[in-house]
Order: C-alpha cells, then structure tokens, then sequence
C-alpha cells in the first residue's frame, strides 16, 4: 500500500479521518474525503485524489447511491492510476464489477473482473486476487457455469486457508463454502455438502458476523429443499426470516435474497416470499438497478400466475415491459461508461508514460556525458559508491581503473580539437566495448581521462582485459605522427584492484591506480600497470 508520509499533520489527520471512519461513519468519510479532494484539486496532487475518490466511491457504494457511485469511481480510477496505487485500483474493478453484475451486464463484469486480476498478477496482489475470484465463481453461478465456478472459488480457498491470521479469514471462508455449495446443489451434487456445513459449524460460525450467517443459512435452505429435506428446510426458512430485516446488507448478498426467494416460490412459503421481496423493494428503488427491478417483478409475476391472480399478473407484466425499455437504455449507459472509462485510463496512461520518458531523457543526459555518450563524473561517483559498498559487505574484488591518451595535447594542437573530440569518441567507442563484453562499468572521467570499474574479478582477468583494450585502441590505427610512442593513437592504464577493508574509500582505489598510471607512463606509453593497495606489478607493453 503506498505511504503518505511526506503530508504535513493536518493532511495527515485527514487521511487518518478517512481510515478510522471508513465504513463506520459514513458522514464523516464524506466529509474528510472532500477536504482532500479540495487540497488534491488545488495542489493538482494526483496522489492524494485517487486516494480520497477511492474512499470517498466505497462509501457512496455503502450507502446504495449508484450514480454517485460510479461518478466518483471513474475519478478515482483516473487518478490511482497516474499516481500507480495498483491495489487500490484492483478493488475498483472489483466493485465495478459488482455493480455490473447486479446491473445484468454479465460480460461488461466479467471484462472489469478480469482487468482487476491483470493488476493482481502484474503487482502481487494476492489477497485481493483472491477476493476477485471469489466474484468470478459468483458470475460463473449466475451465468449456470458451475463448473467454472468452481474452479475460482477453489483458487480463492486455496489462499485462504493459508489466512488465519486476517480479520476477514472466517467471513471469506464461510462465503467461499456458501458458494461452492450452491455449485453442488445446483448440478443435483448432493455427497459432501454436509461435510462442508459440519466444517462451517465447527470452525467459523461462532466468528462469522451476522451477514455470514444468513448465508450460510441461505444455502443449507437450498440444499435441503434440493435434496428433498422438507422439515430441515422449513426450520432454515423459519430463522432467516427471523433474521429479515430493513437493515439487511444490500447489495453484498443481493443474488443470494433473489436466490432465496425463488426457493420460497417453489416452498409455497407465501408470507416468507413477500416478506423478503417487500424488504428488498426499497433498497432496489433506491440503487436505481433496473435489472434489479426486473429480477423482483419477475418472481412477482411468478407467483401471480402460479396463484391465479389475473389482475395482479396483468399489472405486473405491464411493469415488467417497461422496465424492460429501461433496461436497453440503461445496458447503453453501461457501455457508454465502459468506453469512456478506458478512453480516459488510455489518456490517463499516455500522459504518464510520456512524463515517465520526459523525466528518463532529463536523468540520461544529467548522466551522460555529451561527446562520448559515456557516463558522466557524476553518475561514475554514484555507481562507484554502490559497487564498492557492495564489495565490502560481500567481502568481494574492487577494481577501478584510470586511463588516458597518449600524448592527446599533442594530438590536439596539430590535427585540431574536432579531430581530437573524434578520437576521444572512438576510444570511448573501444572501452564500451570491452566493459560491456566484461560486465564492467565505464565513464570520462574528464578531458582525455576515462575510468572503468570491475568488481569480483582477479587480477589476472584484469590484465588480459587491461592487454585487450590496449590492443583494441592500437588496431583503430589512428595516425598520430606527434606520438613519442608509436606514431598510432595509443593509452596508458593504472588498475587497482582488491577487497576493500573496514576505513576504506573508493578514492584510496582511486589514488593507487592514478598512481599505477603515474608510474606505467614515468616507465613509458603505451602500456598497463595492475596493483592491489599494497603491492604493485608492472606489466611491460
């Protein structure tokens, strides 16, 4: 989860407003969210944004307020997504696609699920992978794929028997087996499901809440009356309609009711069946879901027709039609926002992806040395600090060299500077290629001075690749006529290598090999002169 700890106290008190209240108090969540969808719009802060929309599009989702819902979640969307808050945006696939599903847009959920576990997968979100395939087997179970069902709740059960430790392990558990009971069921599987029930009943149920519990109790109702259990069913039936109430949570169990109440349809349980119906009807009128709607007025018309009531069953079926016009323009809204929630993600993505490339050619060529195309000074100190820590702790080989060209005053003054800056590119040209074949690393140090670095290699790899690069630099056979060692550009190297010790510094490596060079040019050109911070071995060109 990412960190806001840069935030000074007041931002910081907000966003912890946000957290203690999230869920519990819903006019407090919207309050603090504003404030800081107020301090994101004034100080453009995409960070702050996505986090505040991502809260503030839950809790309208909490309060059954669909417009508002999907407004501030495409907000939120947008801007977790430049500001990179993966997880975050992974749960509002997930919702989304909650939404779609009871909207009975089952393909556009299945899209929004499927985008949610891209994110999983790419950012090792494992928890809420888990939780978006338990949505995917639920999907699975509407569409009558029981089957494949089953394979995402086993995928999400597979993780959580792994969670003991995380305060929502028993409620996951106990909706997993919910539904994969009701898989069972509905493919006429009888063996085992008890089995499950006695598992549910021993571990979980006394720390399951109380939404946990009507659906638990919601399919052992379904498998009895399935499995032909008249009396068990009618005690299940008996206390969820005890449990039946306005306060019931919405749409966290919707499919479940609907489920439900075809059940009691086919029970002849009348009271039961308007009890539930009657309960849900303001909750669906308020979350303005029309497929919602026509999912009630369906089973309405059902017990209409199966209890011969014309006039009722007239009406009801009028209704049903033109809900049903509804429904198409409301399937075109759904599609409509679909389009424009990835034209703007899209727009989202190129704007970040071309200020992630602006920044990555600003950091190139604050590191690059413009003639050579090398790695400047300043990048050689950083990279040469990392190494030489590193070899340190690992008790690992430093090596550094230090080279320059021969006689290049010289050179510059008789065949002028634009040659001279082409000979310095061709020398680049030849240590890039020896460092790159080595897996070294390699800068201008400054004026005609290069360095390499080399860790955990010996001393006589560093001469044979020290040999290497002087041959390489001769067989360019650039004329220098000026040269008092041969009348071809040439080099001159100083190496230092050895395993850095406790009051060490990458300058101590450094100066013995500025001094390796000293001492390989006082005895000639053309030539590489190899020690450790103790001894010296010149090697003859």
């Amino acid at each position: 989860m990412i960190e806001f700890k840069e935030y000074n106290e007041i931002i910081q008190q907000w966003l912890q407003g946000v957290l203690d209240s999230y869920r519990k108090d819903a006019e407090l969540t919207l309050k603090y969210c504003n404030k800081l969808i107020e301090y994101g719009m004034h100080n453009n802060d995409v960070k702050i944004l996505g986090y505040a929309y991502y809260h503030l599009s839950g809790t309208y989702y909490c309060l059954n307020d669909g417009d508002k819902f999907f407004d501030t979640t495409y907000k939120a969307l947008e801007y977790l997504e430049l500001s990179k808050q993966w997880e975050y945006i992974a749960r509002c696939y997930n919702v989304i696609g909650i939404i779609a599903v009871n909207r009975g847009n089952l393909p556009v959920a299945y899209d929004y699920f499927l985008n949610g576990l891209v994110y999983c997968n790419k950012y090792n979100l494992a928890m809420d992978e888990a939780i978006i395939n338990i949505n995917c087997g639920c999907l699975n179970i509407q569409a009558g794929r029981y089957a494949e069902a089953l394979i995402y709740l086993e995928k999400s059960l597979s993780f959580w028997r792994n969670q003991k430790d995380q305060p929502m392990y028993n409620s996951t558990i106990m909706c997993i087996y919910e539904n994969v009971i009701t898989c069972y069921v509905m493919q006429g599987k009888y063996d085992g499901v008890e089995e499950i029930f006695d598992r549910i009943m021993n571990e979980h149920w006394d720390k399951g809440d109380h939404l946990d519990k009507i659906g638990v109790l919601i399919s052992k109702a379904l498998f009895y009356h399935k499995s032909g259990q008249c009396k068990k069913c009618d005690e299940c039936i008996a206390r969820i309609d005890g449990e039946v109430s306005e306060n019931i949570a919405f749409m966290d169990m919707v499919d479940d009711y609907f489920l439900y109440a075809k059940m009691l349809l086919e029970c002849d349980k009348e009271s039961e069946f308007w009890h539930i119906l009657d309960t849900l009807d303001p909750m669906i009128r308020n979350f303005n879901i029309t497929n919602m709607q026509l999912k009630a007025i369906s089973l309405k018309i059902r017990f209409y027709k199966k209890h011969n009531k014309n006039a009722e069953y007239l009406q009801a079926a009028g209704l049903y039609y033109e809900i049903s016009v509804k429904m198409e323009k409301e399937s075109k809204e759904m599609m409509n926002n679909v389009l424009n929630l990835r034209n703007r993600l899209e727009r989202a993505n190129r704007e970040r992806k071309a200020v992630e490339m602006e920044n990555l050619i600003l950091a190139e060529k604050s590191e690059t040395d413009s003639l050579t195309g090398l790695a400047n000074r300043g990048k050689l100190n950083i990279y040469a600090d990392r190494i030489f820590n590193r070899a340190y702790e690992q008790k690992q080989r430093f090596a550094i060299e230090i080279l320059d060209v021969d006689y290049f005053k010289e050179y510059n003054d008789n065949y002028g500077h634009q040659a001279g800056d082409q000979y310095l590119i061709s020398v680049a040209e030849c240590i890039s290629d020896i460092t790159e074949k080595y897996g070294g690393f390699c800068a201008r140090y400054g004026g005609d001075e290069f360095v390499i670095i080399y860790e955990n290699v010996s001393m006589e790899n560093l001469e044979l690749y020290a040999k290497e690069l002087k041959e390489k630099v001769m067989n360019l056979n650039i004329p220098h006529k000026y040269s008092k060692a041969l009348p071809i550009v040439t080099i001159s190297q100083g190496v230092c290598c050895d395993v850095p010790e406790k009051n060490n510094k990458v300058w101590d490596f450094l100066h013995i090999a500025d001094e390796m060079l000293y001492r390989m040019k006082k005895r000639s050109r053309n030539g590489y002169c190899v020690g450790n911070l103790s001894e010296v071995s010149v090697e003859a060109k």
